[in-house]
C-alpha cells in the first residue's frame, strides 16, 4: 500500500546555525468503496490522513553547547468517530453508516463515543425489537475528540567534558481541535462523578502532553565500558494524542498516563551494548491503574 509522502531539508545561516524543514502527508485508513460489501445499500467513503509539518533549528552557542527547537502541527483529517444514521442493527453484521469511523487500531487512553445512532424498537428480537435498544445494541466505538496537535520540541546538549555529554530534553504537546463541552456530550470513559449538573459524570479528559529528561554519559557507545544514563517524567492527557500513535511500552501504551522512566546503557565491544529502562506509570483520569515495566535490551550490529 501507499505509505505516505514527506520532503524534508535544511541549510546553512552561516556556521552556528542550520535550520531544517520537513512536511508529509500518510494516509491511515482507506475505506472500501464498496461499504458495506454485505448488503446493497452503499455508504459514503470516509478515509483518514494525517497531514504534518515541522520547522526547527540547530543552533550551536559556543564551542562546547549545542541547541536544537522544533516546532510541528500534525492534522488528523476524518479520525473522530461519527454519529451515524438511525437504524436498527438486527445481527453483528448489519452496517451503520459511520462505522468505518472507529479506529483500525487503538491502545487505550483516549475518550470514546457511540457511533451507531440505534433505535430503541418495543418487543424482543423474534418480532425484530430491541426491547426499547436495551438489548441486541450490536454498538461501535469511535474516537470523541477531533486531533490537529501542536508541537514544540528542545535539546540542549553541553560537551564541556567530550565524550562525557549532558543532555536535557523537553517536549510540549496540545490538541487545538480539542472541545471539552462536545466531548463530554457524548463521551463514555474518561468520566469523573455524577451530578446534577453532569448526570453521566464530568468529563475529565485533557489535551496536553509533555515530558522532560536528562541523559549523562557517553552519547555514541562505540568503545567499550562507555555508558550513559538517562531519567525523565511525562504526563500524556487521554486527547493529547492520538492513542495508537503513542509509546506502546511506557504504561503499556497509549495516553491518560503519567509517571517516571529509568534508563542505562552500558557498551560491551564497539559494536555490542546491553541496556536496562524501567517504566513506572499511573492513569491520570478514571480508574486507578498502575503499570510498571522492566525491559533488558541487547544490541548487536555487524
Amino acid at each position: 500500500g501507499f505509505d505516505g509522502a514527506v520532503a524534508q531539508g535544511r541549510f546553512g545561516l552561516g556556521e552556528d546555525v542550520t535550520p531544517f524543514y520537513a512536511v508529509g502527508a500518510f494516509p491511515i485508513f482507506n475505506t472500501d468503496l464498496n461499504f458495506a460489501s454485505n448488503q446493497p445499500a452503499k455508504f459514503k467513503s470516509n478515509d483518514k490522513w494525517l497531514y504534518g509539518g515541522q520547522l526547527g533549528v540547530t543552533w550551536e552557542l559556543g564551542k562546547n553547547v549545542s541547541l536544537k527547537l522544533g516546532a510541528a502541527f500534525y492534522q488528523f483529517q476524518n479520525i473522530e468517530g461519527k454519529l451515524s444514521t438511525p437504524f436498527v442493527p438486527f445481527s453483528a453484521a448489519d452496517a451503520g453508516d459511520t462505522d468505518t469511523s472507529r479506529p483500525a487500531f487503538a491502545q487505550k487512553g483516549n475518550t470514546y463515543m457511540a457511533l451507531r445512532d440505534i433505535i430503541p424498537v418495543a418487543g424482543d428480537p423474534s418480532v425484530g425489537g430491541n426491547q426499547n435498544g436495551t438489548i441486541n445494541r450490536f454498538q461501535y466505538f469511535g474516537l470523541a475528540s477531533k486531533f490537529g496537535v501542536a508541537a514544540i520540541d528542545a535539546r540542549l546538549d553541553f560537551n564541556q567534558f567530550e565524550p562525557f555529554q549532558i543532555s536535557l530534553v523537553g517536549e510540549f504537546v496540545k490538541n487545538r481541535s480539542f472541545d471539552a463541552a462536545a466531548i463530554e456530550a457524548v463521551a463514555e470513559n474518561n468520566l469523573g462523578a455524577k451530578s446534577t449538573a453532569h448526570p453521566d459524570g464530568e468529563f475529565i479528559g485533557s489535551d496536553t502532553a509533555w515530558l522532560a529528561g536528562v541523559m549523562l554519559g557517553d552519547a555514541a557507545l562505540q568503545e567499550r565500558w562507555k555508558w550513559n544514563i538517562a531519567v525523565g517524567y511525562r504526563k500524556v492527557g487521554s486527547d493529547a494524542l492520538v492513542d495508537g500513535f503513542v509509546d506502546s511500552d511506557f504504561g503499556g501504551g497509549g495516553t491518560n498516563v503519567k509517571g517516571f522512566t529509568f534508563g542505562a546503557n552500558l557498551a560491551l565491544s564497539p559494536g555490542v551494548k546491553v541496556g536496562l529502562r524501567w517504566m513506572s506509570a499511573t492513569q491520570v483520569a478514571g480508574p486507578v491503574f498502575k503499570n510498571d515495566i522492566l525491559q533488558v535490551d541487547f544490541n548487536g550490529k555487524f
